[in-house]
């Protein structure tokens, strides 16, 4: 429900607040004295467009705010998405700076246009001459039939269940796409997996071979070498061992005479040992040092796969290349899992979809037993405020599958006149024919459905009289549960208000200024009374507009 309006430095205001009555308000006053700057106004609050040709005075900005109750509206969903603090009372404002940059704010959060009139659309329904949108468009025309068959809870549950529907079947085709993907380089990775694996990788292995193939290659050398290294310790005919073995007897016989020769003779005796010991290690070390031509050829040859392989794979080791074949590995298996996956979600959204199927006859059913008898009462409103050859039909359709709201779809057709065939709403009816249809429709489904604020504009457009009266009084019945704002010239609607506003002109200096007041009960009956009258009104006209507003 819009609360409260408050206007800065927009057209011809300067500054202007209305406090709006949670029933009907009617905003009646001259032509071209302001009344439209309001729907504009307000238009600002519903993300339209505008520039700083809108601004009263060029040096400041204009500020437009509203003032929202928002409880038991089921609006905390997209609060929580777009991350702004919910209160039940929302203020939206929308701000012009003087070079013509906009912005939008909630509760004080800044907000793109889209975020705006995502809100915006919850909370007021303007309908003006010409603009028609809403009325013919297949969602409206959807939530008025659904809101008379009552299927606001089964509604709620298909939606869910849809929605867990579209989220497999987005999950199952990404999963095909994947495995699609993944079948077109099966073979690619079979055989990669193949050729790794029938090399039976060891990881940290090549090192070894390198180090294995380097004393392969020297082993005569190595031999050649050691047996040279013993024979000058021990075998030769001037071995180091017969020397010091000859050293160490001369010693012995003089070790005695003095402590220090004891010393260098048991030193001698402890360095024989040692020499002894390392010709002996070089003797094992070349007994066991061989020179195989046959294992050189296999190690030589393992690592010319290692290094074909590590070069194919560009993997810095063996190590890698094990890892590379272990991730081969996985995608192998990754088809095999994909496989399993698909046919399990595939048996899922196949339950999913016959349980959807159910809902939606179930649907479909409810919509068509709600669709007749709200022609036959659209009708005979239409008849009632002034339209006696109107007719309005509901065409369904079934559709091929399901889809967010069902299995079906429906289409209002109309004609406002007698004899002409029924054609989609936007092509047939004028302004005023489309806004009292709209209000025959919304006032038939008020009872059964959370309606935003809804604002007439010319509604009254061509018709006079009783006919005004029967349209006031839908107004009236309509106001009696919704919050219901209308712009009028005529008397009969105006008198049916919960809260009268009048909107007028005035001249500050050089400047003409729009100003709106707000009607005492004498007022009124003076306001109406020129709406019947003139700016003259008479004992009879005031005696008439009493006569109205009672």
């Amino acid at each position: 429900m819009l609360h409260s309006l408050h206007i800065q430095n927009y057209a011809l205001i300067q500054q202007l607040e209305i406090n709006f009555s949670n029933q009907l308000t009617i905003i009646t006053g001259e032509t071209g004295a302001g009344k439209s700057i309001l729907l504009g106004a307000l238009g600002l609050l519903l993300g339209e467009r505008a520039d700083s040709d809108v601004l009263f005075d060029k040096e400041k900005k204009c500020v437009v705010e509203g003032n929202f109750l928002i409880e038991n509206l089921g609006l905390e969903e997209f609060f929580k998405e777009n991350e702004i603090d919910f209160d039940t009372h929302c203020i939206i404002r929308r701000e012009i700076t003087a070079n013509g940059k906009s912005r939008a704010f909630i509760n004080d959060t800044p907000v793109n246009l889209s975020a705006l009139k995502q809100l915006s659309e919850e909370l007021i329904d303007v309908h003006r001459q010409h603009e028609t949108l809403s009325l013919n468009s297949s969602k409206f025309q959807l939530v008025m039939l659904d809101a008379l068959a009552g299927n606001e809870n089964l509604l709620k549950e298909y939606q869910q269940q849809f929605k867990n529907y579209q989220q497999k079947q987005n999950r199952l085709t990404a999963l095909k796409d994947e495995q699609e993907q993944l079948l077109r380089n099966l073979d690619y990775f079979q055989f990669q997996f193949k050729e790794l694996s029938e090399a039976k990788l060891l990881g940290n292995e090549l090192t070894e071979l390198e180090n294995e193939l380097q004393l392969l290659e020297n082993a005569d050398n190595i031999k050649s070498t050691l047996q040279q290294a013993f024979q000058g310790l021990s075998e030769s005919d001037e071995a180091i061992t017969s020397q010091l073995k000859n050293i160490i007897s001369q010693l012995n016989s003089i070790k005695n005479l003095k402590p220090e020769i004891a010393e260098l003779h048991e030193r001698l005796n402890s360095a024989a040992l040692e020499i002894k010991d390392i010709a002996d290690e070089i003797d094992n070390l070349n007994q066991h040092i061989n020179t195989d031509a046959e294992r050189m050829q296999m190690v030589s040859e393992r690592i010319d796969l290692l290094n074909r392989l590590m070069k194919k794979h560009n993997a810095a080791n063996d190590d890698e290349l094990l890892q590379i074949q272990n991730d081969f590995e996985q995608k192998i298996k990754a088809i095999e899992i994909g496989n399993d996956e698909i046919e399990s979600i595939e048996k899922e959204i196949s339950t999913l979809h016959q349980n959807l199927l159910t809902k939606a006859k179930s649907l479909s059913n409810k919509r068509l037993q709600a669709a007749t008898p709200f022609e036959k009462n659209v009708n005979e409103l239409l008849h009632q405020v002034g339209m006696p050859h109107a007719l309005l039909k509901i065409e369904h359709h079934s559709l091929q599958d399901i889809n967010q709201t069902g299995s079906d779809n429906f289409k209002f057709l109309f004609t406002a006149n007698k004899g002409s065939a029924l054609q989609e709403i936007s092509k047939v009816a004028s302004g005023g024919e489309l806004s009292r249809l709209m209000l025959c429709i919304k006032s038939l489904v008020a009872a059964s459905t959370h309606l935003p604020t809804l604002v007439f504009d010319e509604i009254d457009t061509g018709i006079s009289g009783e006919v005004a009266m029967q349209v006031g009084k839908v107004l009236q019945q309509l106001a009696s549960s919704h919050q219901v704002l209308c712009i009028t010239h005529l008397p009969q609607i105006a008198a049916k208000g919960n809260a009268h506003y009048f909107v007028y002109k005035t001249t500050s200096g050089e400047r003409t200024l729009s100003q709106i007041k707000s009607l005492n009960e004498h007022e009124r009956i003076v306001e109406i009374a020129k709406m019947l009258s003139g700016n003259q009104p008479g004992e009879a006209a005031l005696a008439n507009a009493k006569e109205l507003l009672n």
